[in-house]
């Protein structure tokens, strides 16, 4: 693997790194230096010129063909992509419109973010949202399938639960959902732009994510991906113009929407945080989704052999290879009464949780931000 790449974004994106050890991507990932200039710019073009409405299609053939860029991440279809304010909103798309069997049941865990599970007892009610919960911050994929019977419709999963960074087994869940003939819907927020998704590899119905974790860019905008086998199961709850065929043609009040995952667009999008995510979604590809994967492995890897040799401090779960994430979180005693303040003025961004500090790797992390942190912690008593 060339890791002179990871250094050069490092420090020519990122120029946070040269003041802390940032660790905090799970709250708000840095933005970059491409990210911040093509939202300047388009900020400044939009108080010196306005918008035209030549410019308004330019804008809107830009978002179009930015879905191309979006469908690489996940290896899916350019039609199968629209965009939307964040993942809490976006998964309303899916789980508004589907079409579900009378006393459908939907699985979800208790390690989740609370949109997922809001989002299905406001659809299905409570007592059929069937809420898996964890074993020793886990949630063994025995457990979770074990839920399901013949009236379960859907499994609403994050892959990567932010509340402990455990990823779920996502070729078996896969698997599992196909032979049964449930849906599968991710929320990917916490592992976008780190860590591998195929959807042509391992198959999902639904995907949402917001992106400004791991794919670095604003609050206000989200990607979300509708699987080609699903889209004509799932009825747009909420249309407006920009939905349609031909969103420019007003000559007549037809209602005629498009036959791709735009159709769940209702609204002129946040244009600003289209251009930064842009840049986000390209750096990303650049330096290559498998790399960046196994990169981000390597180095979380290499944070559990250090916290392994401090005394009084420990990896929360302690999961296998296959279930580490870009998330982790690191048990201290609670007498040090450890906060987000003491980290910050040591040197160290990143967010504690009770008595454990959440550590979120990403692309511009190195060893050395690891050490930081390591050493620091060893030291504090």
């Amino acid at each position: 693997m060339n890791y002179e790449k990871f250094e050069k974004v490092r420090k020519e994106q990122y120029p946070m790194t040269e003041q802390f050890a940032y660790l905090d991507t799970s709250t708000s990932g840095m933005v970059s230096r491409r990210a911040k200039d093509a939202m300047v710019a388009y900020i400044e073009d939009r108080f010196q010129n306005a918008v035209t409405a030549a410019k308004l299609n330019e804008l809107f053939a830009f978002g179009d063909a930015l879905r191309e860029t979006a469908a690489k991440m996940f290896n899916a279809d350019a039609e199968e992509i629209f965009f939307g304010h964040g993942a809490s909103e976006m998964i309303n798309v899916f789980s508004a419109g589907v079409e579900l069997q009378e006393n459908a049941n939907v699985i979800v865990t208790g390690l989740t973010f609370p949109s997922t599970p809001y989002t299905w007892v406001n659809r299905v009610g409570e007592e059929n949202v069937r809420m898996v919960l964890p074993e020793n911050y886990a949630i063994p994929f025995e457990k979770l399938t074990a839920q399901a019977d013949e009236n379960t419709a859907v499994i609403s999963l994050c892959l990567v639960e932010n509340t402990t960074g455990f990823m779920h087994d996502l070729k078996k869940i896969s698997a599992f959902c196909q032979e049964k003939g449930i849906y599968l819907v991710l929320d990917i927020t916490q592992c976008v732009g780190a860590m591998k998704i195929d959807v042509k590899e391992t198959p999902v119905d639904c995907i949402v994510t917001s992106s400004f974790k791991w794919l670095g860019c604003e609050y206000g905008i989200g990607i979300g991906y509708l699987s080609k086998r699903v889209l004509d199961k799932v009825n747009p709850v909420y249309v407006g113009w920009v939905g349609n065929q031909n969103r420019m043609d007003h000559s007549k009040y037809v209602l005629n929407l498009a036959e791709t995952a735009a159709k769940y667009e209702s609204a002129i999008p946040n244009w600003v945080g289209l251009k930064g995510l842009e840049q986000g979604m390209q750096i990303y590809l650049e330096l290559g989704i498998d790399d960046v994967h196994n990169y981000i492995v390597e180095l979380m890897d290499y944070l559990y052999a250090e916290v392994a040799k401090v005394e009084d401090i420990s990896i929360r779960g302690e999961f296998a290879p296959e279930n580490r994430s870009s998330i982790a979180y690191i048990d201290l005693p609670a007498e040090w009464g450890m906060n987000d303040d003491i980290l910050e003025a040591n040197g160290i961004r990143a967010h504690m949780s009770g008595t454990a500090v959440r550590v979120a790797l990403h692309y511009f992390n190195n060893k050395a931000d690891v050490d930081r942190l390591v050493s620091f912690l060893k030291e504090y008593k």
